[in-house]
């Protein structure tokens, strides 16, 4: 009885470990089931087959008697009951994300991408310097512009304001100061002064016919004439100051605030520069230049020292404080000496309606005073010479704009360039409308995993390039923080978007830059614009057209090159001076290099990375660049699976990644199964022995 106890005992464990490994094979059958489709992009879902036949299957077939004449069943298993569930599609994120480590953790492609960084290694303090300095100087030119542009409506104000007294002299005495001598009544007077040489005639003449009867007065013609002479000069007077008044009171009130909010952004420029220093991207380019990776990085003979050397003659773009003193003071001159203008020539248009109607009028001394005031005011804002107060701000504003206007020829040849590069792009992004139907299926596809994953959609920004040079310079700038923060996050952490990038590198298409090119030019685009020849374009940018992510791709890599070339820039130019002068001049130099780069990327399928680094990048890599620039996970997960989607016919979000089972099963035991049953109990098991049967359970789980 003893020996017949172990005997079941032993059947029992052979039973278990029996039913544990067909368990493990039938889930392993079960998942072989694979589909073939998914397959093609190192992927794993299972296929259209009925898991519960295939493990019925499998199972029924594991206990088949043995075909083996006289043999002796040592197991008679049977199966109970089954079951078996799925879960985990492979359009969700995690799984998705997971199979893409386990294609990619083996391939070479990852150790290029440490080699690109190492690539840009050492223009990382090139880089940082020229974008620390472009943002620093493109932030300072629109304030510089604003600044100089505010003061010089200041001196226009006061100019326009001096202009409305420009005729006032020739209705005072002209020329002015001449001694004034009695003169007859001959003609009409049409100064002041004459007016007051005719005074004394007129009056006598006056006295002559005062009295007569109007037929025998000798002098009413004369007398006439002198009166409508007065009139008109006292009329021309009046219209002269009564426009100056306004245009002094509006003007000058104009320009006083204007060189005040001139003031606040020359302090606004202080602070600029002050802030200016502490930049917080300036850290990636340095985690990048520090970093020790596999390979050797090639040598650079550029250097970061000229672009910060420019950088720090900033403060020579502000103005002394003292300056906005003066010209204030110089407004409120012209505003105090044009008081004392209208009040003498106010007080001659009194004495001048006053000679017609009484006598001894001291008409002489209203018009010497008339005239010294508003000589030395014309002599003062009106007239050129040495003493126009408003000729002494502009030479002071001038002194300090010596490389303006080169700086201004710099830009307009900068725009003129730009010009043809957006009309290139433009041309581009209205140059097909091929694939609709494909992309229009794309873009549902590419909803409904983003929907499924419950992850926020963002629309694609439509591909532009500034008119501005300044913002073109400071926009590709940005471009190189956003790359270099990228392969800085590489660094600190080698997984899931370096895995993620190079599975879209090695999986899906991308577009002939040649053919584009040659297409820009008048020939023929070929498949250029067809979905399945810019798949890799449509991941890093999202656009559901046929030409949004070629014309996305066209300007970055063009954004790109111009922030390497207006690096390169800044250390040609930076002995011209002034900052302004030498971004400027940096970023004429960036745009044309650019341009040409565009050119030989499309010609020869490569281009420099620098003047000073000569190491080829191909279109491709432009493209595994930007993957790490657009760091936007979800949404390029989601991009690939509408992709593959599209590409299969298999819808990801469907296809299950993960089997579990649970298996039932049982043996007869031979000898004493009350005994059996007694041990059961004891060991907390008394339901596994029915009816002189062992019943065990067994659970496997399988992930592809």
């Amino acid at each position: 009885m003893f020996v017949a106890i172990f005997i079941d005992y032993a059947r029992i464990a052979a039973f278990k470990v029996q039913t544990e490994r067909m368990t493990h094979a039938a889930m392993r059958s079960v998942m072989s089931a694979y589909d073939t489709s998914l397959r093609e992009y190192g992927l794993f879902g299972y296929g259209d087959s009925s898991g519960d036949t295939v493990m019925a299957k499998v199972l029924n077939d594991s206990v088949k008697p043995s075909s083996v004449k006289d043999g002796f069943p040592i197991l008679d298993i049977q199966w109970d009951t089954t079951s078996l569930s799925m879960e985990r599609e492979l359009g969700r994120y995690d799984i998705f994300n997971r199979q893409i480590q386990e294609d990619m953790k083996y391939r070479a492609p990852v150790d290029f991408t440490l080699e690109v960084i190492n690539r840009f290694k050492p223009m990382s303090d090139e880089m940082k310097e020229a974008a620390h300095t472009v943002d620093l100087l493109k932030k300072l030119q629109k304030l510089y512009d604003k600044r100089e542009e505010l003061l010089d409506e200041a001196i226009v104000n006061q100019t326009e304001s001096a202009e409305k007294l420009k005729n006032l002299p020739k209705l005072i005495m002209d020329p002015p100061s001449q001694p004034i001598y009695e003169e007859m009544l001959e003609e009409t007077p049409e100064t002041a002064a004459e007016a007051a040489a005719r005074y004394a005639d007129y009056l006598n003449k006056q006295r002559a016919d005062e009295g007569l009867p109007f037929r025998e007065q000798q002098y009413i013609l004369e007398l006439a004439r002198y009166r409508t002479g007065v009139s008109n000069v006292v009329t021309g007077i009046s219209m002269i100051i009564q426009p100056a008044l306004q245009a002094h009171q509006t003007k000058l009130e104009e320009a006083q605030s204007k060189i005040e909010e001139a003031r606040k952004i020359n302090e606004e420029m202080k602070r600029v520069i002050a802030e200016g220093e502490n930049r917080s991207q300036n850290a990636s380019y340095d985690n990048v230049g520090n970093s020790n990776l596999p390979g050797a990085s090639p040598a650079s003979t550029g250097s970061g020292s000229e672009a910060k050397s420019t950088r720090s003659l900033a403060s020579e773009l502000v103005r002394a404080d003292s300056l906005f003193d003066q010209l204030k003071a110089r407004v409120v001159s012209q505003n105090s000496d044009f008081g004392n203008v209208r009040r003498d020539n106010m007080e001659l248009n009194n004495q001048l309606r006053s000679v017609t109607g009484m006598s001894g009028v001291p008409i002489k001394p209203a018009v010497r005073q008339a005239s010294q005031i508003t000589e030395r005011y014309m002599d003062n804002y009106v007239r050129s010479g040495p003493a126009n107060l408003i000729q002494q701000s502009e030479q002071q504003l001038e002194s300090g704009r010596g490389s303006d206007a080169q700086r201004k020829a710099n830009d307009k040849e900068s725009k003129g360039k730009l010009k043809e590069v957006k009309r290139i792009l433009s041309q581009i992004q209205n140059g097909s409308s091929g694939s609709m139907d494909a992309f229009k299926q794309l873009e549902e596809y590419y909803n409904t995993n983003i929907a499924f994953n419950e992850a926020s959609r963002e629309d694609a920004k439509k591909a532009e390039i500034a008119n501005d040079p300044y913002d073109s310079g400071s926009e590709a700038m940005k471009g190189m923080d956003s790359l270099f923060g990228g392969m800085s996050g590489l660094l600190d952490s080698l997984g899931d978007e370096l895995f993620q990038n190079e599975y879209a590198l090695a999986y899906f298409n991308s577009m002939d830059f040649g053919q584009l090119f040659t297409w820009t030019e008048g020939g023929d685009a070929g498949d250029v614009f067809k979905l399945e020849n810019q798949e890799l374009e449509y991941i890093v940018y999202g656009f559901h057209n046929s030409s949004g992510n070629i014309a996305a791709a066209y300007a970055e890599i063009f954004g790109m090159r111009l922030a390497i070339r207006t690096a390169e820039g800044l250390i040609e130019h930076s002995k011209l001076g002034n900052p302004l002068l030498v971004l400027s001049a940096a970023i004429l130099y960036g745009i044309t290099n650019a341009i040409a780069d565009m050119v030989k990327l499309a010609k020869e399928g490569s281009v420099e990375l620098s003047k000073y680094i000569k190491v080829k990048l191909t279109y491709r890599d432009h493209l595994r660049l930007f993957l790490l620039m657009h760091s936007n996970n979800e949404r390029k997960m989601s991009r690939m699976l509408a992709l593959i989607r599209l590409n299969t016919g298999v819808n990801p979000d469907e296809k299950q990644t993960y089997a579990s089972g649970n298996m039932r099963s049982s043996i007869k035991l031979w000898f004493l199964p009350g005994v059996v049953r007694s041990i059961g109990a004891v060991m907390g098991s008394a339901d596994q022995v029915e009816g002189g049967r062992f019943f065990i359970e067994r659970k496997a789980d399988y992930s592809y």
